[in-house]
């Protein structure tokens, strides 16, 4: 019989550790969906501090209600995403 093709028990061994230690890991990671939904509610909070800034600088009655419209539909698109974290 020909030495060398055949694979040991522990090449076998070591091959399952890896390949658990794989299944773990990915388990550890959040899912695709629960990273992107977190990327968006990242954004529009920060969409929304920098709406609420503009607001504490602006004097202009027009661009504050412009501005009280983008905080207000920014909060409507906000809520539904901190209901489900």
């Amino acid at each position: 019989m020909a030495r060398g093709w055949g694979r040991s028990e522990e090449d076998l061994g070591a091959e399952k550790e890896h390949a658990r230690e794989a299944k773990e890991k990915a388990a550890a990671r959040p899912s695709r969906a629960l990273a992107e939904q977190a990327s968006r509610r990242r954004s529009l909070e920060l969409s929304l501090a920098h709406i609420e800034e503009l607001l504490a600088k602006t004097e202009n009655p027009a661009r504050r209600r412009a501005l009280e419209t983008a905080r207000t539909e920014l909060t409507e698109r906000l809520e539904p995403l901190h209901k489900n974290p």
